[in-house]
């Protein structure tokens, strides 16, 4: 009998730390991928020789490198002197010197002397020499050029803008712009489109069908169309002569 109680007594204390335990830990809900915590402030030379120490915070306030940042999720304001990476979701800003590095999303501002990668969407301002993203809302100024699959908002780049699926807005670029659906607007040297829903203005315009639209410029060219080249100006005039 004194055994069995002793055993009872073993198993109650025993459930009872381990209920203290979990209670005690910290609660992760909300927390980045792979973060180890939450800090409002994280400062240092270069990750991780910074203050917290180590890449994997989530940091919910100001974060400033000197060097290189990491961050798990950032929600608040980053700045690197050379190069940053954000392995979760970015709310807020970003600037560094050379490149910004986003694993996923970023809703917010993101600003560099050299490029912005965003491997999710990004829906903010982007202000950088060369941007890449899978989507973008928003506006996007760049002084090469950008690469999205989709883009709506307004694009900015002194030699490209390369949509590969559909772009809903305006597109302006010295040399080339470029998008499958285009619904708005194009100016550049040369503009392309698949399906063209609004006007091109360039020196070279294509589109391979044009169920509503206008073109501007020395070289007009509608596939689709009944007069597929025109120069000064060529517009939807019916389907194709077959």
């Amino acid at each position: 009998m004194k055994h069995l109680k002793f055993a009872v007594a073993a198993a109650v204390l025993a459930a009872f730390t381990a209920a203290n335990a979990a209670e005690a830990e910290p609660s992760t809900e909300g927390q980045g991928i792979g973060a180890i915590g939450m800090t409002p402030i994280q400062v240092g030379l270069f990750a991780p020789v910074s203050i917290p120490w180590g890449f994997d915070w989530d940091v919910k306030g100001f974060d400033l490198d000197i060097f290189y940042m990491e961050t798990v999720k950032l929600q608040g304001v980053g700045i690197s002197g050379i190069a940053s990476r954000n392995r979760d979701r970015l709310d807020g800003v970003l600037i560094s010197g050379l490149c910004n590095w986003n694993d996923m999303d970023v809703r917010g501002i993101t600003a560099t002397l050299g490029a912005n990668l965003c491997f999710g969407n990004v829906y903010g301002v982007n202000v950088s020499t060369f941007g890449l993203r899978e989507m973008m809302k928003g506006l996007d100024v760049n002084l090469i050029g950008s690469y999205q699959k989709d883009f709506v908002g307004w694009q900015t780049s002194c030699i490209c803008n390369f949509n590969e699926n559909d772009c809903t807005g305006a597109s302006f670029a010295l040399a080339l712009n470029m998008a499958r659906v285009e619904t708005g607007f194009q100016a550049a040297f040369i503009n392309s489109a698949a399906e063209l829903h609004g006007v091109q203005i360039g020196v070279i315009n294509v589109a391979q069908e044009c169920p509503w639209g206008l073109q501007i410029g020395l070289i007009n060219i509608i596939l689709d169309n009944r007069v597929k080249i025109l120069p000064i100006v060529n517009g939807y005039f019916g389907g194709s002569e077959e």
